[in-house]
Formats: C-alpha cells, structure tokens, sequence
C-alpha cells in the first residue's frame, strides 16, 4: 500500500543503446527518512520491480513494471547499498530527496531490444490510411461538428449540376520537403542538347514547364485545397472553406489593429469561440489543428451510443512535428516559439524512450516519449537569425507553434521535469523533460 504521508517514488528509464535500464527510487530528504533504505524485489518475470521500507515505514510498498526484462543478474544489482545524502532540487524549489538509482542490464532475448527504425514507427496520429468516407470533425471542447459528409450530399457541383459523390476523400501530404527537392530538380534539371535552334529549346521548355506544374513538380507548384476532399499533414487537416461547418474567422478589426498582415487569420469555433484552426491563403483553404479537435472515423450510425470520439493530446502532435523534422533534417536541436521574441530551446536527446513511474496520474504501464534537455531563451531571433560575424552557437531548426499549442507543449515539459526524481532533472545548463509519442496499436 502507499501512504499519501511517505511518497515512496519510483521511476525507470530504458537505456536501448546501452541495453541498460535504470531505476530510480526517491523518498523526501527530511530527517525522518534518514537511514531508512528500501528493500527492491524483482518479479520471477523480471518485469516489474517492488519496493518496500524499513521500520518504522515497513507498510509502505510500491510496484511498478519495467519498460524491458532485465537479466537475472540484476537482483544482486538491486541490493540496496548505503543511503545517499539528500539531493536538493536543481530548479530551486527548495525540495530535497534521498535518491537511489541501479542500473540493470536487459535480457539478450527482450524484444525491445530487435533491430528497429526508432522514428519511422508511424509516430504521427490521425493519417489518410486511418480514416473513413464518412469521417466526422468536431470541436474538442464543445462537440460543434466541422466536418460532416451528411452535409456534402447538399451541395451541387457548380461546373456540372450534379451532385458529387457522397463522403470525403483523405490524402496524405508529401513530406515537408517535398517542394524543396522539385524546386532543387527544376534548378539543376539537365540543359538541353547542342545544335538544337533557339526557337526548338523555347518550345521545348515551355512544354516542359507546363508538364512540370501538371504533375505537380513545376518551380512554383503548390498544394491548393479541394472540395470534397481533406488533406492531412502531420498536425493539421486542410480543407476548403466550403465544405466546413461551425466555424468564424477571427474578429477582422482585431486581427488590423494588433495582428501583423502576413499572420493568418484565425478560425474559431462559432459556439465556444476555441481557436481550431487557421486560414492558408496559399493553399486556398482552411487548416483545423490536429490538437483542438476530435475525431470520429465510424463508418457506420451516427447514433450517440455508437460514437467514440477520438483525441490525441497536444504534446503528442508536437512530437509528431518533431520527429518529422528529425526525419527530414537530421536535425535534433530545434527553436520553438509562437512568433514572440522568447521561447525554448529544445534538444532532442533521446527521440524514442521507454519509461515507467509511479507518479499519480501515469499508468504503472510502460509509456514511450521522446527525452528532452530544454531551455528558455529570451531572443529566438538572435539564434535563428544572428548577425554578421556572429555565427549561431547551435545549428538549430525552427518550429513555430500557434500560441496555445506552444503553451501547452510548454507545460507538458514543465510538468514531466517535475514528475522526475530530483537528480534527473537537470543536465548541465539545460531542464530536463518528456513529450509522449503517439503509439499505433498493432492490429
């Protein structure tokens, strides 16, 4: 059992590189817990670890399962050795605790252990492949629905008279840099033969170029939203302004006076005024946030006792968003801000980690996230943009956020620094934090 009055803390983190897992147990640093050491029971699984006190806390237990199975010579790493000194919390809050770390070597035959690709393991939730004709979009906070293919049977194609085709088609968008490599294809693209006159090459390449913008690999080719069907990038939906329902453009006056005129406008929820999403004027259409909306992919009756809605939450999308980046840019320290002159410093320490803890709140369950050193930094300009002579200390990549997903992407990092054990919290100059990957179940 647990006492509220003796917080007993466990926490695990496995170390794939080096096959290792470490555990983490922590009591408060007071004088009342001086000497007393916690006696750690491995399972016969050598899956979960449990941990109980001595006198006069000898009621006090906790269990919590490992990310990984660990050999059998780890129950001899887990006889506990002589208490630590208290260590005080490196963020200054004034809290102290006694702090036991083992580190355990995973079993050869563990699974988590097989060769893997650590970002390609579909980290990005809500893809084309996912979703139905029939597919419904609606604000997370009020239930107003956006997207309904009830609502596309009444509409009339404008060139033709007849009514389309009932539900939604869903693509995927390329890759980010899909427009960076056909623009880099039409710039070094071969030149054309020798002997040829000069009015052929002129015909020659005003034909190449209209195929190139056919196809879609022209220089300034673009994606440009369809009616009737709903585009999908890593963390948002683009549609056209037609086909959606329920939603407001921001207020005009406020976005003249305080807004600066290349930031799109807002979409609002037209019943609880959340933001959902934004104009993209390039595009010719609206983006909703993956992360202020939910969704439901039932094909079948929209009956209430049928649906099940799906979230996903906001760390999950910025995740996502990172690891894409990662991906496309071999990049691992980024800028992220949402267009003030602060905002963070990420480092991407450890893209893809298994943890577990007994903090209130967390499944006892292994959980996957991505392992962050952050810090703040008061001009993101002066990084992204330094100025002659003064080369950028980091090689970093932007990521600008709206405001509320930056700010909640920001108090996910801060509430997992404070969910970690004292001495885990810092390395070096940088905090330390987590962001929960997205994690497909396999059928």
């Amino acid at each position: 059992m647990q006492d509220p009055d003796v917080p007993l803390y466990l926490h695990a983190e496995f170390l794939p590189n080096i096959r290792q897992i470490t555990l983490y147990v922590s009591l408060p640093g007071t004088a009342r817990f001086d000497g007393i050491r916690p006696d750690i029971q491995l399972s016969e699984s050598r899956k979960a670890v449990t941990v109980s006190l001595s006198n006069p806390f000898e009621y006090v237990t906790e269990t919590i399962k490992l990310p990984a199975r660990v050999n059998d010579a780890s129950r001899r790493v887990l006889k506990t050795p002589s208490g630590p000194a208290p260590k005080s919390d490196p963020n200054g809050t004034g809290d102290s605790s006694y702090d036991f770390s083992f580190r355990m070597q995973v079993d050869p035959d563990e699974e988590a252990l097989a060769p893997r690709d650590e970002l390609i393991d579909e980290f990005s939730p809500w893809t084309a492949d996912e979703m139905s004709s029939s597919t419904r979009i609606r604000c997370r906070e009020c239930a107003q629905v956006f997207l309904d293919s009830s609502l596309i049977s009444k509409s009339v194609d404008r060139g033709t008279g007849e009514s389309p085709t009932i539900g939604w088609i869903w693509k995927d968008l390329p890759s980010g840099n899909w427009a960076e490599m056909m623009d880099f294809w039409h710039c070094h693209k071969p030149d054309p033969h020798e002997g040829h006159e000069k009015d052929e090459k002129d015909t020659a390449l005003e034909i190449e170029e209209q195929t190139a913008q056919t196809k879609g690999y022209g220089a300034d080719s673009h994606v440009v939203a369809i009616s009737g069907t709903v585009f999908v990038d890593v963390a948002t939906f683009l549609l056209t302004e037609t086909d959606c329902t329920g939603l407001k453009k921001g207020n005009d006056e406020e976005q003249k006076q305080n807004i600066a005129v290349s930031t799109p406008r807002t979409l609002d929820c037209a019943n609880c005024n959340s933001i959902i999403g934004m104009e993209d004027p390039i595009a010719k259409g609206w983006r909703l946030l993956k992360a202020n909306v939910s969704l439901n992919t039932s094909s079948i009756s929209h009956e209430a006792d049928l649906e099940k809605w799906e979230v996903h939450p906001t760390e999950t999308i910025v995740a996502a968003q990172l690891l894409e980046l990662i991906e496309r840019e071999s990049a691992r320290r980024f800028v992220v801000h949402c267009g003030q002159k602060s905002g963070l410093v990420l480092w991407v320490f450890n893209p893809d980690m298994r943890y577990s803890n007994s903090s209130a709140g967390r499944s006892i369950m292994a959980q996957q996230a991505m392992k962050i050193f952050y810090q703040k930094s008061p001009d993101v300009d002066e990084l992204l943009h330094p100025e002659i002579g003064n080369p950028s200390p980091l090689s970093v990549e932007e990521l600008e956020l709206p405001s509320m997903i930056f700010e909640a992407m920001s108090q996910a990092l801060t509430g997992s620094n404070e969910m970690l054990p004292l001495s885990a919290r810092r390395f070096n100059e940088w905090n330390v934090g987590l962001l929960s990957r997205f994690r497909r179940e396999k059928a």
